[in-house]
């Protein structure tokens, strides 16, 4: 499990990750693509990559390759300034589902349990016709922490005495339930847990990154991404669609004196990509600092819920 903080010293060390970051009014004000968004609700397909550093993806570094994200960002948005609001699972994923910080929506650290279901992207979503599924793939995200409000199925299933499950056993539980079909507009959530400690990539990558298995990680969770976002493309192409994927935290390796995360808010760890694909979108490279929790609003513009005014893409100044 990650690390764990007391609750003082995380919020201190938030509000001075903010200072670094930029303040929520520059977050707002600051000149960002328009979203040119269709008439009809898209479908949409959220991605979370948990403990995924943005300097280890092949947009930014020769040293692993991941194909399927680099072809996401070369037809899409990609916020290359875009960071996380805490350096651990389950809080950094509440921020992401519900607009607020940390310190808004008090989720410090894992194993809490997140009770205003009724603020939760996926509730908000149900009640404009969407049919939501989530499909996660480590334990602090389980139902019992409090974010499967509001979504028709949610998936938390690891396994007998399993904490996690790898990309490729989420992935084929999402395409299944792709593959089903149904009626109206569909927001899908998919959860890879891999690049968290224990590192043990799957052959062939344990031996394409021998000195790096965490590289091994990322390059197993890049091919299943590729896997989801095909399928999820096909079944949608004749239709509006939108795909959102986002780092929930990075992971310290060693950088300033911390392997992991959950205690430091350097750039390793709280620095995450961003990416937004999909209908009415172009591509382009967004430099201005932004934090996660904007997930939130993006996604319910697209639905038609709010003004848009925090949107990624966008909206009211």
């Amino acid at each position: 499990m990650c690390a764990t903080i007391s609750t003082h010293a995380f919020v201190l060390t938030i509000g001075l990750a903010l200072l670094g970051c930029g303040s929520e009014t520059s977050e707002t004000a600051s000149p960002l693509p328009r979203d040119a968004s269709p008439r009809q609700p898209p479908s949409i397909l959220l991605v979370t990559l948990d403990t995924t550093r943005a300097d280890r993806l092949g947009l930014e570094t020769d040293v692993v390759e991941t194909p399927a994200l680099d072809a996401l960002a070369a037809r899409g948005q990609v916020f290359s300034q875009a960071y996380a609001t805490a350096p651990m699972t389950l809080p950094a994923h509440t921020s992401i589902l519900t607009g607020r910080y940390p310190s808004e929506h008090g989720i410090h650290e894992n194993g809490r349990r997140f009770t205003d279901s009724e603020s939760l992207m996926a509730s908000r979503l149900q009640q404009r016709g969407y049919r939501t599924a989530a499909f996660v793939s480590a334990f602090p995200l389980a139902a019992e922490f409090g974010l499967a409000s509001g979504f028709d199925r949610y998936d938390d299933d690891f396994g007998d005495d399993n904490a996690e499950r790898p990309a490729n056993q989420t992935t084929d539980l999402a395409l299944a339930y792709l593959e089903r079909g149904g009626v109206g507009p569909l927001f899908l959530w998919v959860h890879y847990f891999d690049p968290h400690e224990p590192y043990e990539p799957p052959e062939p990558f344990r031996s394409r990154y021998p000195e790096d298995p965490y590289l091994g990680e990322i390059a197993f969770m890049d091919q299943e991404l590729g896997r989801l976002v095909n399928a999820f493309e096909a079944r949608f192409e004749a239709t509006p669609y939108r795909i959102l994927v986002a780092g929930d935290h990075g992971e310290g390796l060693g950088d300033h004196g911390e392997a992991l995360h959950g205690n430091l808010l350097y750039q390793g760890v709280m620095r995450v990509p961003l990416i937004v694909v999909g209908s009415g979108i172009s591509a382009g490279m967004v430099a201005v600092p932004v934090s996660t929790r904007r997930i939130f609003d993006t996604i319910l513009s697209w639905a038609g819920d709010g003004d848009g005014g925090r949107s990624l893409l966008g909206g009211a100044p």
